[in-house]
């Protein structure tokens, strides 16, 4: 009997490969309310490639943009309950009650520098205590946030150079800060910001919030005659969240780095975010196709006037930390003292 040893080897071979299991693929489910385009979608989506590149074939992201999977009022929720393993998730559009601690990043305080914020957000909910109990209490791991900027302003017609100006006006607003406007005698006017250019071009409103990327983006400079740059506070309680039993079911080696990556990331972000913020600010006089839009600043007095008519805003906040066991007072001074902290290295 003669053997072919050549067929008995590639035999073999194919009995093993074929007994071998393959290499176990982890598929995570991302989702995000905003559509897939703009500079935070660029930095998202290039976050989520790098995981995938990293882990070298063990992790594979499904992205679901655009509210695809999930709306942004059901995103904690979401992602909480394993809908999906990773989401962008905001306070503002979540239930007050369960990311309370975290939404002291929209408190209205100076936030003029969107690394300074974003640092400062992520090392506060990274390291505080009440945050991180926060989190493990909603089974969520924080990843990255997202810094927009701070709240700027367009104006149609008279422009808004110092507080005063607000009287009489008519202000599309969002979140805390209709209030805060009204102190200085204008009327707020809850429309959603892609209404802001309508608004604007039909008179609803005068003036409407914005950064220096949504007027080019939304091409408010059409329909607006004037920018001002407020730089006191900003809406920042916004960021990429992911499902801890989720997290924990990852080999360690790929949690580290999903960790590290966010933690790269939410710099990158927010410089990327005031890079271009800064370009369009500075572009805006000069003119975007032909038209031009003098660019006013607020002034420290005007700034101090602004804190004072924040000040209640805080202050209730505080209170409402307390009857829910929480030192608000001592939170929203480590916030403030991380601030500070990161003003003064982006500074330098």
């Amino acid at each position: 009997m003669r053997l072919n040893f050549g067929s008995i080897l590639a035999g073999a071979a194919l009995a093993v490969a074929v007994a071998a299991p393959a290499m176990a693929q982890t598929v995570l489910r991302y989702a995000d309310y905003g559509g897939n385009r703009g500079i935070r979608a660029d930095y998202v989506t290039a976050y989520l490639d790098e995981i995938e590149k990293r882990s070298e074939g063990r992790i594979k992201i499904e992205r679901h943009w655009a509210q695809a999977l999930l709306p942004a009022t059901r995103m904690l929720d979401g992602v909480r309950n394993g809908v999906a393993d990773i989401g962008t998730i905001t306070a503002g559009y979540s239930p007050r009650d369960q990311l309370f601690a975290y939404g002291v990043g929209d408190l209205p305080v100076r936030n003029p520098n969107e690394v300074a914020g974003a640092e400062a957000l992520y090392e506060l909910t990274t390291t505080n205590p009440v945050l991180q109990d926060e989190m493990d209490r909603l089974g969520l791991v924080y990843l990255m946030n997202y810094s927009v900027g701070p709240i700027q302003m367009v104006c149609k017609g008279e422009p808004l150079a110092h507080v005063e100006d607000f009287d009489g006006k008519k202000v599309r607003a969002t979140s805390d800060y209709g209030e805060i406007y009204g102190e200085f005698g204008a009327t707020a006017v809850v429309i959603p910001l892609p209404k802001a250019y309508q608004g604007l071009d039909t008179g609803m409103i005068d003036c409407s919030q914005a950064y220096g990327y949504i007027v080019e983006s939304y091409k408010l400079y059409e329909v607006a005659d004037s920018f001002t740059a407020i730089n006191g506070a900003t809406i920042q309680s916004n960021g990429m969240f992911m499902n801890k039993r989720s997290f924990e079911a990852l080999d360690p080696k790929d949690q580290k780095m999903i960790v590290e990556l966010g933690r790269e990331y939410n710099r990158k972000t927010a410089e990327a975010m005031r890079a271009r913020n800064q370009e369009v600010i500075a572009q805006l006089p000069e003119g975007f196709e032909g038209k031009k839009m003098p660019v006013h600043a607020f002034s420290e007095e005007d700034l101090a006037k602004l804190d004072e008519a924040s000040q209640p805003i805080i202050d209730a906040w505080i209170e409402d930390a307390k009857k829910m066991g929480v030192d608000g007072a001592a939170l929203v001074k480590d916030y403030k003292d991380l601030l500070a902290k990161h003003m003064a290295d982006v500074k330098g």
